[in-house]
């Protein structure tokens, strides 16, 4: 049910991008793939997007590790405010992230009132920019909490509460076992869930959409573009371009499964 539907749906993008099947083959072609690499504009979007992904997911993960090592003793009473981001969808995520830090948002109305801004024009850019700002804080408020409770379950699951009362009894400081047994246990625990969110945000598509500039662009969004403009000649190269992606999402989960196996036969 999973693989026909996909490969059936990867073999027509193979076929169109050679210019065998669509409104305006002509027989089989490699001019779109060779559009496609001459462009750049692939390897602006591809690299636009794993920096994206990755700073995402580097702050959502060092903010989830602060948050246990400041809470680990009051686990049984977390502020339940926290997860509060679970329920919002990514659309809704990116309009309140909008509607707060664009020039006419709500702190820039803020700063405007209490004059630490000469109007709205003058507060930063964090929507729409080039660095991504609001894309990357709108990833880690959706993030944030899936992390906290998946570290807080692996914290109670490997009894480290156990192992850091061991390590200071035996002379350790806490930030020796914050560096040499907290964060490496719990990386090498959820290093595949890390790796499927990493894909995850990787693939996003709703929050570029909404918070991202023109140029570059992540790759869903990108696809979404070249497939939905009525220049017909960029439908084969929004076909080639899923596919170099898809590629790369099938080459990294092949490696996050291998890892994920290899670590399984070594516990057994």
């Amino acid at each position: 049910m999973i693989v026909l539907p996909f490969s059936a749906g990867l073999i027509y993008a193979f076929l169109y991008s050679f210019g065998l099947v669509g409104i305006l083959n002509q027989g089989f072609t490699l001019i779109h793939w060779r559009n496609v690499f001459a462009s750049g504009e692939l390897w602006r979007s591809l690299a636009y997007s794993f920096y994206i992904a990755g700073l995402s997911l580097f702050i959502a993960v060092a903010l989830a590790f602060l948050f246990i090592m400041l809470r680990r003793d009051r686990n049984e009473r977390t502020s339940y405010f926290i997860y509060l981001p679970l329920t919002l969808p990514a659309m809704v995520a990116a309009f309140f992230t909008f509607q707060f830090l664009s020039n006419a948002g709500f702190i820039s109305r803020i700063f405007n009132a209490l004059h630490l801004t000469n109007g709205p024009g003058n507060f930063p850019d964090m929507i729409n920019d080039p660095w991504g700002v609001g894309i990357i804080i709108t990833h880690v408020m959706l993030a944030l909490p899936f992390f906290i409770i998946l570290f807080q379950n692996y914290y109670r699951s490997e009894n480290l509460e156990t192992l850091r009362d061991l390590s200071l009894t035996l002379g350790s400081s806490h930030s020796q076992f914050t560096r040499k047994i907290l964060v490496p246990l719990l990386l090498l625990k959820t290093s595949a869930p890390l790796g499927l969110y990493f894909l995850f945000m990787l693939g996003s598509y709703e929050i570029p959409l909404l918070l991202g500039q023109q140029d570059p662009q992540m790759v869903s969004v990108l696809v979404t573009r070249k497939l939905s403009r009525y220049n017909l000649q960029d439908i084969p190269q929004g076909y080639i371009i899923a596919i170099l992606y898809t590629s790369v999402v099938c080459g990294l989960l092949l490696l996050i499964m291998r890892k994920k196996t290899n670590s399984n036969a070594a516990n057994a």
